[in-house]
């Protein structure tokens, strides 16, 4: 089958690279940690090694722009050691700048650049049920369909480079907006002497209008007092900036509900510091209510 190489074996992309083995891709995986590279050969990757890159798909899945840029782009870069006619796919959030950039190096280096930004949560990428946004011609899409299905369960073509860059920040957009509303929903409830345990069932229940995604995943979480390490506050805080600037250039910033949001986020990255886990911001209506959304039943 056709050689892949993934580039950053995260929360993420570690879990993508385990279900890339388990549908056979022969894979070749590369990461500034070598602990995480030989997990990974130890599953039966190889190790990417210096010089041309002889796959003929790369996907990157790196934490932010600066890091997809460094490993990218300049003299040594990912661009120049790859060859015309392979495929590129960018499943990391990055802003709209450097996917534009990427986008004409690519073109004209002859790479088929998808950009591919996912939404699923670590969990998501472990069990080979994340969202691809993906930017890209048709010729593109076709070509990496096979690995992103075995990664992914929906695989949805938004448009021509950038459109998943700027698709992918406002899904997240609504899920940081959702964690937000969702604490206050609960700290009010508890104010109110609501029983936690019961109305989180009802909040989760499939056949509630309150109930979503973010109350599915999320709540159980929360419910036992576990902040969810796998995305930190500094990467919430990075991608809420970038929804930011997304709604600037398009000229519409002002009513954002994720300027709210990004308030919120903001203030618990000031408090818990930059490596705590996503869910610390429900801490932040929990405080300003003086109660606890924790379950007492555990």
């Amino acid at each position: 089958m056709t050689a892949t190489r993934l580039v950053g074996l995260g929360s993420m992309g570690s879990g993508m690279a385990r279900n890339l083995l388990q549908h056979g891709f022969d894979l070749v995986v590369d990461d500034i940690d070598a602990a995480h590279v030989e997990a990974l050969v130890a599953a039966g990757a190889h190790a990417a090694v210096p010089g041309p890159v002889a796959e003929n798909l790369v996907v990157l899945s790196l934490p932010a722009p600066q890091h997809v840029e460094a490993v990218c782009l300049g003299k040594d870069g990912l661009l120049a050691r790859m060859r015309a006619g392979v495929a590129l796919v960018n499943a990391s959030t990055v802003d709209l700048e450097l996917a534009r950039h990427l986008d004409a190096a690519c073109a004209e280096a002859g790479i088929l650049d998808v950009d591919g930004p996912v939404t699923g949560a670590a969990d998501g990428a472990a069990l080979g049920t994340l969202a691809f946004m993906c930017g890209a011609s048709d010729a593109a899409l076709a070509a990496v369909r096979p690995q992103l299905e075995a990664v992914g369960q929906e695989i949805a073509h938004v448009g021509p480079p950038p459109a998943g860059t700027a698709a992918k920040p406002l899904t997240t957009m609504l899920w940081f907006i959702h964690v937000a509303a969702l604490s206050d929903s609960l700290s009010l409830a508890t104010r109110c002497g609501v029983d936690i345990d019961r109305y989180a069932e009802l909040v989760r229940g499939i056949d509630c209008a309150a109930s979503s995604w973010v109350a599915r995943h999320d709540l159980p979480n929360i419910l036992a007092d576990d902040d969810d390490p796998s995305l930190t506050l500094a990467l919430c805080v990075k991608d809420l900036r970038l929804i930011g600037e997304l709604g600037a250039e398009a000229g519409y910033a002002s009513d954002f509900a994720a300027a709210a949001a990004r308030a919120r986020f903001d203030r618990a990255l000031e408090r818990f510091g930059p490596e705590t886990g996503e869910l610390a911001v429900t801490r932040i209506a929990e405080t300003a209510a003086g109660t606890s959304i924790r379950s007492p039943r555990g």
